[in-house]
């Protein structure tokens, strides 16, 4: 079976009740990193798939599910998010969207951005706070979104070329972003949608700001 959107609950910070069940309720797959699973718990909702070291699974869960759900990856050289993202591909996962994937430790944030990084020319992979989403994009994107709302392209783990925008208050015109380059790449608005990006060379994060539309 192939998935076409996977949800993955992380053990950061947790997502607020309208944004789990928006994202739980539309996907094919439902994935516990570890510990998500004790979120998910707290919130009535069994994962279909608990993947990770299992250092932060309640025991008592653990117990109550069927060892057909869980997935014990014992190497320590991955955090959990890496683990999961791994099993979406060996799935033929299309799309994975990220939830409590951020927050709680800094660290642990900067990580999973960095396995986003890693994966994102292999499937989609969005993860949400409760204002922003974010992916690591190259080629061609486009999405509809309400005029005003904040965009920001960040050359995060290395320069991108070729960059062509239309929706944007500031538009790039084949320019590229480098780290602590000028421009920046931050803070730009929609003025137009669909909003049209394309990447010739690299990749960028992509933040969507929801919170900040005007």
């Amino acid at each position: 079976m192939i998935y076409d959107q996977v949800l993955i609950l992380c053990n950061g910070e947790p997502p607020g009740t309208e944004l789990l069940f928006r994202h739980w309720n539309s996907s094919d797959l439902q994935i516990a990193a570890d510990g998500g699973a004790n979120f998910l718990e707290s919130h009535g909702l069994k994962p279909k798939i608990i993947i990770g070291d299992l250092d932060s699974l309640d025991d008592q869960i653990r117990s109550g599910v069927s060892p057909d759900s869980i997935v014990h990856v014992e190497e320590q050289q991955t955090n959990d998010a890496d683990k999961a993202i791994k099993y979406c591909l060996e799935k033929g996962a299309k799309s994975v969207h990220l939830l409590g994937a951020a927050g709680k430790r800094l660290d642990q944030f900067l990580a999973n951005l960095e396995v986003m990084h890693k994966y994102s020319s292999r499937l989609r992979i969005i993860l949400w706070t409760e204002n922003e989403q974010m992916e690591f994009i190259s080629g061609q994107w486009q999405e509809s979104l309400e005029e005003g709302t904040v965009v920001s392209l960040l050359p995060l783990f290395g320069g991108a070329k070729g960059i062509t925008t239309t929706g944007l208050t500031f538009p790039l015109h084949g320019e590229s972003l480098e780290p602590g380059g000028i421009p920046c790449g931050i803070s730009n608005k929609v003025n137009l949608s669909p909003v049209k990006i394309d990447v010739l060379e690299g990749k960028l994060l992509l933040v969507v700001n929801h919170h900040f539309a005007e």
